[in-house]
């Protein structure tokens, strides 16, 4: 189920099992001027091929697929498909939820039960470059308590905040100074603290600091 790409139209790829689901949000993705379908599927397998053959920018993904989940398409999709971002579209509101969603790779996080011009506005934010989090569950992550524990070396308070401002969109001279430190010393603290994360993309610390909580105003 696939149609010619578009030199002006962004491509989207629909997963969900349920047909009216999938109906209704692919009426409302084509209904878009900068957005066209290029293909949807109902399982994780079926949607790998679908991926491998549209190639499009952008899957909304539900989390709720029969046999393996959505979760696993997103994971599986960070190795075949980086360059394809995942929006997860689902019922659950737990936090613990939408960090293994993050963990998994993916770039955002709609509940269903959101508006439909909610979900068109995830799917550009997603595809700006940006991390969406629907503010539904957006509050519960932020205000569960974090431990350090998890994080079997923990980064230093300067590395810490040379993460916070990496993730925040700043480069290595602004953060250099913001901090009173050299352009070296933060490129050391920052080359630091992703060998210590396993992270390598800044997306991937994004995500990590969401995960931590980092992105608020006031952090």
């Amino acid at each position: 189920m696939t149609q010619p790409h578009s030199t002006t139209r962004r491509s989207v790829f629909l997963v969900d099992d349920h047909p009216v689901v999938l109906s209704g949000i692919r009426a409302m993705v084509e209904a878009q001027a900068d957005l066209q379908v290029a293909g949807t599927a109902g399982d994780v397998e079926s949607a790998l091929i679908g991926l491998a053959e549209t190639l499009p920018d952008i899957v909304v993904v539900d989390v709720s697929l029969p046999g393996a989940s959505g979760i696993v398409l997103v994971d599986r999709m960070r190795t075949l498909f980086p360059q394809i971002a995942a929006l997860a579209l689902t019922l659950h509101e737990e936090a613990a939820y939408v960090r293994q969603l993050l963990q998994a790779g993916a770039r955002g996080f709609i509940l269903k039960r959101s508006a439909a011009e909610e979900l068109i506005h995830a799917i550009r934010s997603v595809l700006a470059g940006g991390l969406y989090i629907d503010p539904g569950v957006a509050a519960k992550i932020l205000s569960e308590p974090r431990s350090s524990a998890t994080n079997p070396d923990p980064l230093s308070e300067r590395e810490v905040m040379v993460v916070k401002l990496v993730a925040k969109g700043f480069s290595n001279k602004e953060i250099s100074g913001q901090l009173s430190l050299s352009v070296k010393t933060v490129e050391t603290y920052r080359a630091r603290a992703t060998e210590k994360l396993g992270l390598r993309t800044r997306a991937a610390l994004v995500r990590y600091a969401t995960i931590e909580g980092w992105m608020t105003h006031d952090s």
